[in-house]
C-alpha cells in the first residue's frame, strides 16, 4: 500500500519569511508615518496662527487698536465676531485642549508652546 502525500500548503520556513519581510515594512513605515503626523500637526497649528492673527488685525482695523495682551483677552475679543470659534493646537497633549492651553497672545502675535512656538509672523 503507497501513501500519497499532499504538497499543498506554506512551509515554516515561507511563513516565517513573509512575517519577517511585513516586520520589516511596518518598520520603515511607522516612522515615516508619524513624522508626517507631526509635520501636518505643525502646519495646522501654523494656519491656526495665521488665522488668530488675521482677525486680530480685522479687530484692529475696526475698533482702533489690537486686543489686549493674553489669550484669554484675544478670544473674547475675536470669538464669535471675527471668528467662529476659538482653534485649538492639533499637537497639544492636554487632556482637554483649550484655546488657553494651546496658544500665546502677546499684543503683536500668536505663539505655539507646543510646537516650539511661532511659525512666522503675519
Amino acid at each position: 500500500m503507497k501513501m500519497f502525500r499532499k504538497d499543498e500548503g506554506f512551509t515554516l520556513i515561507e511563513l516565517m519569511v513573509v512575517v519577517l519581510i511585513i516586520g520589516i515594512l511596518v518598520a520603515i513605515a511607522i516612522p515615516v508615518f508619524n513624522s508626517a503626523k507631526a509635520n501636518a500637526q505643525k502646519r495646522s497649528c501654523f494656519a491656526n496662527e495665521r488665522t488668530l492673527e488675521g482677525a486680530a488685525h480685522s479687530y484692529e482695523a475696526s475698533a482702533g487698536n489690537m486686543p489686549t495682551t493674553g489669550i484669554t483677552n484675544l478670544e473674547s475679543a475675536l470669538v464669535p465676531a471675527y471668528i467662529a470659534k476659538a482653534p485649538i493646537c492639533p499637537a497639544n497633549p492636554a487632556a482637554t485642549p483649550t484655546m488657553q492651553n494651546s496658544y500665546a497672545w502677546d499684543g503683536t502675535q500668536v505663539t505655539c508652546p507646543t510646537t516650539s512656538g511661532n511659525h512666522g509672523h503675519y
